[in-house]
């Protein structure tokens, strides 16, 4: 699956004194990053997750995205991607927690994320 950073919900242009950071990563795990200004922000990523190899299941992500320590969104399982917007103050630290109790999930580098978090809706 393409991600494609323009398309969507949150697609807009940032100036320049605004912030936007995108991270990729892969497996199981979470991702942090403390944000430098007050005000709305958006987070936004895409998942390729394992689909059905071998009668091994299918994948069972879930995504939560954490503001200071509080779950803020939960997705649904087994999505292959979300948006949701956050009201933040400066310094705040919002985390993405990617966890699943498939088996298929679990292989080294079978799931693989790209994120976007900046300001603006």
């Amino acid at each position: 699956m393409a991600y494609n950073a323009g398309a969507g919900s949150g697609g807009q242009v940032v100036g320049s004194s605004g912030f936007n950071q995108n991270i990729e990563s892969t497996g199981l795990n979470t991702v942090s990053t403390t944000v430098p200004y007050a005000g709305p922000y958006f987070v936004k990523g895409q998942f390729t997750i394992p689909t059905l190899v071998n009668g091994a299941g299918a994948s069972s992500l879930l995504v939560t995205v954490n503001q200071n320590g509080s779950p803020k969104y939960v997705g649904p399982v087994g999505a292959e991607g979300f948006y949701t917007n956050l009201s933040c103050a400066a310094y705040d630290v919002i985390a993405i927690v990617l966890s699943s109790n498939a088996a298929p999930d679990e292989a080294l580098n079978a799931i693989k994320c790209v994120y976007s978090i900046g300001q603006g809706q």
